[in-house]
C-alpha cells in the first residue's frame, strides 16, 4: 500500500473510535486489536485504510478471526467485514476470494449518525452468516440461487457475450457471430443480421456460426463448472434428451471454436453463462504441427458429430465468460415489466421530428415500442440543435432519417424507419405502415396537417388512436390530446385552420420571434421547459398503446406561475376556471375533450 495512504486512527474522530472500541470490549473483552498496516495487505484490491480484528468462537468449537474494515470515508461509507480464516475460493457462498463477506445489497443504506450500531449489526450478521455456512443448509441453495455471481468469480479467458436469446428452455441450437470486441448470440440469422445492421450500419455480410444453448434443470455448483471441456458432456446430459444432440451438432463444420451457452433458473429469474471450446489444432498446432481432428486420415466432413465432439471435448480447459443480456425484455424492464411484450409488438408512427417529436419518438423507443416510423421533410439546422434530440453531427441531415439512424444504433433490436416526407404526403398516399399502425402521434405544429389527419381518421373508423401534441408560447403550457374510438374528434377543439380553441396562457410579449431573414419565425422556449411537455405527450401515447385510453382525452402541462410571470404572461380566464383556487401551476391536469357534431351525426347515421 502506498505510504501516502497509510491510515492512522488519529484521523478519525476520537470519540467515535472510543465508542467503537467500547463496543468491542463489551463483546470480546480485550480479545481484539487494531489492524496493523501490514495486515491490510491481505486486501490489495480494496481501499481499506484501517480496521480492527476480533476472534470469534463458533458453534463447531473453532475460533475464527473477523476483520472489521473501514476507509477514510468512514462512517459515511459503510464498513465491511472479512473472515480471515476462510476456506478456499468458492467453497462457501457470500465469501469472496479475500474473505470479504457479502452482506449488504448495492442499494442498502446505513445510518451515518449511529455508526456504532451499524458496526454492531454488521458483526452480528457476519457471525450469523458464518454459522449458517458451517451448518451447510444454505451453501448449495445460495450457490444455485445466485449462480451468476459465483460464475463471475471463476472466469477464464473471458470474452464479451451479448445475448438476444429467449432466456428459457429447452436446449436448442443457436446462432453466433464473433466480432472484434464481442460475440453476439441470437435464435436465428435474421435477428443477428438486423441487429448488426442497425448497430453498425454496415453492408458487409456477417459470418455466422452454429452454437448451442444447454438448458439445465438447475444451475451448476462451482464444483460442476466446466474446468475441462469434457465436463460439457456431463452438463449436456443434464440438459434433457436433446442436450447431447444439440451440443454435438455445433461441431459439424469443424469451426475454430464453439460457443456453448448454459442456461438455468435462479432465485429471481433465469441467467446465462458462456463456455468457449477451441478447436484442438488451434491450441497445439504450434507444438505438434498436426491437427488431431484429421490425424490418422480422417476427413472432417465425413466424421460423425459424436466423434467430432469427442475430439474437441478433450482435456483442454475451455474459456468461461459472463453473458450480458441485450434482448428487448431485459433492456426494457429487466424482464419484470408486464408491459414489455405488448409494447414490443406495437407499431407507432410519429409525424413531426422537431423539438417535441424527436424526444417523443425517443421516449417511445426507450419504453420498448418495437416498430416506429418517423416522418419529417425538414433538415436539422444549427438553431435546432439546442432543443432537438439530435446534435451537431446530424446538422444538414433530414431530421427523421437522422433520428431513425441514431435510435437504431442505440436500440438495435428495434425496427425504426425515417421518412423524408411531409405529413400531408404520407396521409394522401396512405402506405401500409401508416394505415396499419397501432398508434399515430402528430407533433407537426401544422394545423393543416392535423386537420387532414383527423379527416383520414374519421374516414378510417377511428380504430387507431391518434395523439396530437403542441406547446403554447414560452412553453407556458403544453397539450396532449388523444382521439380514441369514442368521444369527439379533433374538430371539436380546433378552429377552421386547425388551431386550438383552448389556450391556457396569454402574453404581453410577442408569441413568436423572427430571425433577421424574410419569413423565418420561431417559438421562444428552451429544452428544459419542453421536457415536461414531451413527457406528457409520450405518457399519453403509451397509455393509448396499452389500451388505457378509449375515449378522447385532453391532458395539459401547466408551467409554474413564476415561469409565466418571468415572460410577462398570465393565465387566461378559461385556464383560471380549470385551475380553480390553485394558480401556482407546475403540474399536469386533465380536461374533458368536448364532443363534436360531425362525429355525433356520423354515429347516428351508422346506427340508423
Amino acid at each position: 500500500m502506498p505510504e501516502d495512504s497509510a491510515f492512522t486512527f488519529d484521523s478519525l474522530d476520537t470519540a467515535l473510535v472510543e465508542d467503537v472500541e467500547a463496543l468491542f470490549r463489551a463483546v470480546n473483552g480485550d480479545a481484539w486489536s487494531r489492524l496493523a498496516p501490514g495486515e491490510l495487505t491481505d486486501y490489495p484490491t480494496r481501499q481499506f485504510t484501517g480496521g480492527w480484528r476480533l476472534p470469534v468462537k463458533f458453534s463447531d468449537g473453532a475460533v475464527r478471526r473477523i476483520d472489521l474494515l473501514i476507509t477514510r470515508l468512514f462512517p459515511i461509507v459503510a464498513p465491511r467485514t472479512a473472515l480471515v480464516d476462510h476456506p478456499p475460493k468458492l467453497t462457501w457462498p457470500h465469501v469472496e476470494d479475500d474473505g470479504i463477506l457479502c452482506l449488504l445489497g448495492n442499494s442498502h443504506q446505513i445510518d451515518i449518525n449511529n455508526p456504532v450500531k451499524v458496526i454492531e449489526n454488521l458483526l452480528a450478521r457476519s457471525c450469523r452468516l458464518v454459522e449458517e455456512l458451517l451448518e451447510g443448509t444454505i451453501v448449495e441453495r445460495d450457490f444455485r440461487d445466485e449462480f451468476l455471481t459465483y460464475w463471475a468469480y471463476d472466469l477464464r479467458k473471458p470474452e464479451r457475450h451479448y445475448s438476444l436469446l429467449d432466456v428459457r428452455g429447452p436446449s436448442r441450437p443457436i446462432r453466433v457471430w464473433h466480432g472484434r470486441s464481442f460475440t453476439l448470440l441470437a435464435e436465428d440469422d435474421e435477428t443477428l443480421k438486423k441487429w448488426l445492421e442497425n448497430r453498425f450500419k454496415s453492408a458487409a455480410k456477417p459470418t455466422i456460426q452454429a452454437g448451442a444453448l444447454l438448458w439445465l434443470d438447475h444451475a451448476p455448483l462451482p464444483s460442476e463448472y466446466p474446468h475441462r471441456s469434457a465436463a460439457l458432456l456431463e452438463l449436456a446430459k443434464r440438459a434433457g434428451g436433446s442436450g447431447i444432440d444439440v451440443l454435438e451438432s455445433t461441431f459439424l463444420n469443424v469451426p475454430s471454436s464453439v460457443t456453448v451457452i448454459l442456461g438455468a433458473e435462479g432465485r429471481y429469474g433465469p441467467g446465462l453463462m458462456a463456455v468457449t471450446v477451441d478447436r484442438p489444432a488451434d491450441a497445439i498446432r504450434a507444438r505438434r504441427r498436426v491437427d488431431p481432428i484429421v490425424k490418422g486420415g480422417f476427413r472432417p466432413d465425413k466424421m460423425s458429430p459424436a466423434l467430432l465432439a469427442g475430439r474437441y471435448l478433450g482435456a483442454s480447459e475451455p474459456g468461461r465468460s459472463r453473458v450480458a443480456r441485450a434482448d428487448p425484455d431485459w433492456i426494457h424492464g429487466r424482464a419484470r415489466d408486464p408491459r414489455t411484450s405488448k409494447l414490443r409488438n406495437a407499431k407507432a408512427v410519429v409525424f413531426g421530428c422537431g423539438s417535441l417529436g424527436s424526444f417523443v419518438a425517443a421516449a417511445l423507443i426507450r419504453a420498448g415500442v418495437g416498430s416506429l416510423d418517423i416522418v419529417d421533410f425538414d433538415e436539422l439546422d444549427w438553431p435546432n440543435v439546442g432543443r432537438h434530440y439530435l446534435g451537431a453531427t446530424s446538422v444538414g441531415r433530414n431530421k427523421a432519417k437522422g433520428l431513425a439512424e441514431q435510435l437504431s444504433a442505440d436500440f438495435p433490436h428495434a425496427n425504426i424507419t425515417g421518412h423524408d416526407a411531409s405529413a400531408e404526403q404520407i396521409i394522401s398516399e396512405s402506405p401500409i405502415w401508416f394505415t396499419q399502425a397501432d398508434l399515430i402521434v402528430s407533433t407537426t405544429g401544422s394545423g393543416r396537417a392535423d386537420t387532414m389527419l383527423n379527416e383520414w381518421h374519421r374516414n378510417s373508423g377511428r380504430s387507431t388512436p391518434i395523439v396530437y401534441g403542441w406547446t403554447e408560447p414560452y412553453a407556458g403550457a403544453g397539450h396532449a390530446v388523444a382521439i380514441g374510438p369514442e368521444g369527439g374528434c379533433l374538430v371539436s377543439g380546433v378552429d377552421s385552420l386547425g388551431m386550438s380553441l383552448f389556450e391556457m396562457t396569454e402574453w404581453a410579449r410577442p408569441a413568436t420571434l423572427e430571425e433577421p431573414a424574410c419569413g423565418v419565425h420561431f417559438a421562444p422556449y428552451g429544452p428544459t421547459e419542453l421536457g415536461h411537455v414531451n413527457d406528457l405527450i409520450a405518457e399519453l401515447a403509451l397509455d393509448c398503446l396499452l389500451n388505457r385510453v378509449q375515449r378522447s382525452t385532453h391532458r395539459i402541462w401547466v408551467a409554474r406561475r413564476e415561469h409565466l410571470e418571468e415572460f410577462d404572461g398570465k393565465w387566461t380566464e378559461a385556464a383560471q376556471l380549470l385551475l380553480g383556487v390553485d394558480h401556482n401551476g407546475g403540474k399536469a391536469i386533465g380536461r374533458p375533450w368536448p364532443a363534436c357534431r360531425c362525429c355525433e351525426l356520423a354515429n347516428r347515421e351508422e346506427a340508423a
